[in-house]
């Protein structure tokens, strides 16, 4: 992979030209390991947009009776609103938490930044990747988990494709990392609705009760958990939507997070009839996003062209994903590491809440392009109430 700073195009900056041969190559390289990601939270998104402490988790039950028509309550199914904060969840958790989770990562030597612009980075030399130019010393990184699962599959998305191209935000403030996602992904066609009457479909706010169906989808009541997890350097936190866990018995406290990361927990996808398991990049993204929340398993419906499911549910085990694949979740683990520690290295001088760098890979001509957008602007995405809690937190006492 090579850098090169010199070449604008749009107002990018070309940052890297990312390489499948040297992405993908093991060759006399360190195994890298992500820890086993551990919830801190759980949190209820709920139907008047709020966020609140989780009230109960969803029960897996395995459907019975077929076929089963997807289209059922389309009329009334209620659309997922584009969320005004990204990262609002992870930073509920870090605003609400008993402990200072944010003053191990203070940097001593990040100073208020003058604001940088395109022309200003261009002056200087990006680090090469893995280049041990930087103190020896924890990183933190806040995030949501879509983020780090497109980091993880680069290496495999570098055909040109509108689907391959890839754009995140992020803001470097008292030497930590928060990367941001404003892109909008819901979709409002009759597809859309599938997999959200699926999982109303597979999950019961109680084990020994079926789930009830004949109420409308609504979207935006969603639970999520805050994970913790480490890879080499950086230590990660970041939100994820849950699904349900599998289980023959009622959680009896939910707040106590030992017992639910002891759980099983289980996620819905659905594949058309005509797809096979074999060397699926939906199984690639599959693995990803389960492999980042501990994700045991995860049900598999099978949908003709018409939306129903006419054949019994698949239920495989995440491990077992990678069999049978080109990609290699090596790979990937390692990917996420290296794009990291790129993204960490090039805004190693930042120190503005406001300022976001935007990093955008471009698959059509394979690079990875950075675009500075300096001081306050409708790019900002940190909270006030945050910004002043990140200072006090880092600063030294």
């Amino acid at each position: 992979m090579s850098a090169n700073n010199n070449y604008k195009n749009n107002g990018f900056i070309n940052l890297l030209k990312l390489s499948y041969s040297e992405l993908t190559d093991e060759n006399n390289k360190q195994e890298i390991y992500l820890s086993r990601p551990e919830i801190c939270a759980l949190y209820q998104h709920t139907k008047t947009d709020e966020i609140i402490y989780g009230l109960h988790l969803k029960y897996f039950r395995r459907p019975q009776a077929y076929p089963i028509d997807l289209n059922k309550g389309f009329e009334e199914f209620i659309f997922r609103r584009q969320p005004n904060q990204v990262l609002n969840k992870v930073i509920k958790f870090i605003l609400e938490a008993n402990d200072n989770i944010l003053h191990p990562y203070n940097s001593s030597s990040a100073k208020v930044q003058i604001p940088m612009t395109n022309a200003d980075f261009e002056a200087q030399l990006v680090p090469e990747v893995g280049e041990p130019s930087l103190p020896s010393k924890r990183k933190l990184v806040l995030s949501q988990r879509g983020i780090l699962a497109r980091l993880m599959l680069i290496p495999y998305r570098l055909r040109k494709s509108d689907y391959n191209n890839t754009t995140f935000y992020a803001t470097r403030y008292c030497g930590i990392l928060h990367l941001s996602d404003n892109s909008e992904r819901n979709g409002h066609t009759k597809n859309d609705t599938y997999h959200g009457k699926f999982e109303q479909i597979c999950f019961s706010d109680d084990p020994d009760i079926d789930p009830i169906t004949d109420v409308p989808v609504d979207r935006n009541d969603l639970t999520f958990a805050i994970y913790r997890s480490n890879i080499n350097e950086f230590d990660l936190i970041y939100s994820a939507e849950v699904s349900g866990v599998t289980s023959d018995q009622k959680i009896d406290d939910i707040h106590n997070l030992d017992e639910v990361n002891k759980c099983k927990f289980i996620k819905t996808k659905l594949m058309w009839t005509h797809e096979s398991m074999r060397n699926n990049s939906k199984c690639m993204q599959w693995w990803a996003q389960s492999y980042l929340v501990n994700t045991n398993d995860i049900c598999i419906g099978r949908k003709d062209r018409d939306g129903v499911l006419r054949t019994p549910v698949q239920v495989v085990k995440v491990k077992d994903l990678p069999k049978h694949q080109k990609w290699k979740p090596t790979i990937c683990i390692r990917s996420l590491d290296t794009l990291l520690t790129l993204i960490d290295e090039t805004m190693f001088e930042v120190n503005c809440p406001y300022t976001v760098y935007e990093f955008n890979y471009d698959s059509y001509e394979g690079w990875l392009k950075l675009k500075i957008h300096s001081g306050k602007t409708t790019f900002s995405f940190l909270p006030e109430d945050y910004i002043k809690h990140c200072k006090d937190q880092t600063s030294s006492k």
